[in-house]
């Protein structure tokens, strides 16, 4: 059984939340895909998994295609293996 290529990216990804300026039209999320939206404050955030910069800075070029103005983009922090360690419980 193949396995799909997109969800070996996504094990070894790091989440990005992007904000855009405005609602972004249906048409364009349904090309965006394996993208988590919400809608906040006439702001449209998007929450996609990028391997490398190389590939977010791929993924943030596409919404400028598609007419979209980028305001904020911030790195999540997802997992035990990002996750600060806990101190004062010796």
């Amino acid at each position: 059984m193949d396995q799909n290529p997109r969800e070996s990216v996504a094990a070894d990804a790091q989440a990005f939340e992007i904000r855009v300026a405005g609602l972004v039209p249906q048409q364009v999320l349904v090309q965006l895909v394996d993208v988590e939206t919400s809608s906040r404050e006439m702001r449209t955030v998007l929450i996609c998994r990028c391997r490398d910069q190389a590939e977010l800075h791929g993924f943030l070029a596409r919404l400028r295609t598609f007419g979209l103005e980028v305001v904020e983009v911030r790195r999540l922090i997802t997992g035990a293996a990002d996750e600060e360690p806990s101190s004062g419980d010796a």
